[in-house]
């Protein structure tokens, strides 16, 4: 009982004494890049009075909270190992007790009086990160070169990763910051020399996994070919699942590497003669992937006289519809490849594809040329590595 006790006793408290939100569903949470992790939620009591215990296991956290009250708009803290007691003035305004990050916060959010620098404060930073998310949103509405490049120089050298996973800005600072960059190359560059900072596991994970998701979503596939292969090499990802399983199988299949060998295939890539091949992963419920189908089905015959190949792979899991698909198709039906296990076919988990469309370009000797998503962004008629 006694070690219970000291437990309860050492946890952080908020006391929050707001009498308009009394009988309603109230969550607390913590946030953590774009998630937000609730540790504590119910009804308030209809004396307004409410008592946050911050978890022994986020005991260490350092950032902002929030308070979510049904129909109300949300009460964020600073959670900083202080215990602190919060209310309402007669003009609604909000006042801590046994707070500076809250008091320090507040009177910049509520009095517009600016408190002297105190670099011990969370406060401090994040009101930095503020100005910081505030300059990418104008830096995006296009601004002069100079305040581009101080924003660009400031996320590579200052920007502290570690309190901007906790601050409840996360997204929009990535976001502003990977529109910073005028090329993919610089994009995965610059991503690297932030990922090289971050001295924390968890956020090193949280950023590698953004990134991914981002890369992908956005068609960036060179910055991803740089991203991720770093992301391996540092060996932080001992264990990769689920996304970052996938993107490190991916990444295997990037620019001037060999493709893997496609299951299923009479005639291997190897052995085609072909001067280029097309590989083109679908799924038969893929609007857009029809919508590049019937690109290639009109362009095929000068790729069929320019010795382009096409093979394409199906995630479909029935016979019937898989049939009814590639009778249209003008290649040889040899090069319609489909195991019936839809995503995890083992042509899919090879070439780690996540989503469809899904297009490698490969060279004569069956090299990866570039990944697409779009056949009008294919050059097929360059004369790289062309065979006679």
């Amino acid at each position: 009982m006694f070690c219970l006790s000291s437990s309860v006793s050492n946890a952080q408290k908020i006391n929050i004494s707001l009498l308009q939100n009394s009988n309603k569903e109230y969550a607390f949470v913590l946030n953590k890049g774009i998630k937000q992790d609730t540790i504590q939620k119910g009804i308030v009591p209809f004396t307004g009075d409410l008592i946050i215990n911050i978890p022994n296991n986020e005991k260490d956290y350092v950032g902002m909270g929030s308070l979510q009250v049904k129909d109300t708009k949300p009460l964020n803290v600073i959670i900083n190992h202080e215990n602190f007691s919060v209310t309402q003035d007669a003009g609604g305004k909000y006042v801590f007790e046994n707070s500076s990050e809250n008091e320090f916060l507040y009177s910049i959010m509520q009095g517009g009086i600016m408190p002297a620098p105190d670099t011990s404060l969370y406060a401090f930073h994040f009101i930095d990160m503020i100005r910081y998310m505030q300059q990418l949103e104008r830096v995006s509405q296009g601004v002069n070169l100079m305040e581009k490049a101080k924003a660009r120089l400031y996320a590579l050298n200052q920007l502290d990763m570690e309190k901007l996973y906790t601050s409840s800005i996360w997204y929009n600072v990535i976001d502003g910051m990977v529109k910073l960059n005028s090329s993919q190359q610089m994009l995965g560059e610059d991503m690297i020399t932030v990922l090289k900072r971050i001295k924390s596991q968890e956020v090193f994970e949280h950023l590698a996994d953004n990134l991914i998701t981002i890369t992908q979503q956005f068609g960036l596939d060179d910055a991803f070919d740089i991203i991720v292969p770093y992301i391996q090499e540092t060996g932080r990802i001992e264990v990769p699942q689920g996304n970052m399983y996938v993107a490190f199988t991916l990444a295997k299949v990037r620019k001037g590497v060999e493709a893997p060998p496609l299951e299923g295939l009479s005639l291997p890539l190897i052995n085609s003669d072909a001067n280029k091949t097309l590989l083109i992963f679908y799924a038969p419920d893929c609007d857009n992937c029809h919508v590049q189908l019937d690109q290639l089905i009109n362009l095929y015959p000068d790729l069929k006289k320019r010795k382009i190949r096409i093979v394409a792979i199906s995630s479909d899991t029935q016979n019937e519809t898989f049939s009814r698909d590639t009778a249209r198709f003008p290649w040889p039906n040899s090069d319609n490849l489909c195991d019936f296990k839809g995503f995890g076919g083992r042509n899919f988990i090879n070439y780690g594809v996540m989503s469809t469309p899904t297009m490698f370009l490969l060279d004569a000797d069956k090299k990866v040329i570039k990944r697409y998503a779009l056949v009008g962004d294919i050059d097929f008629f360059s004369v790289e590595n062309k065979r006679n």
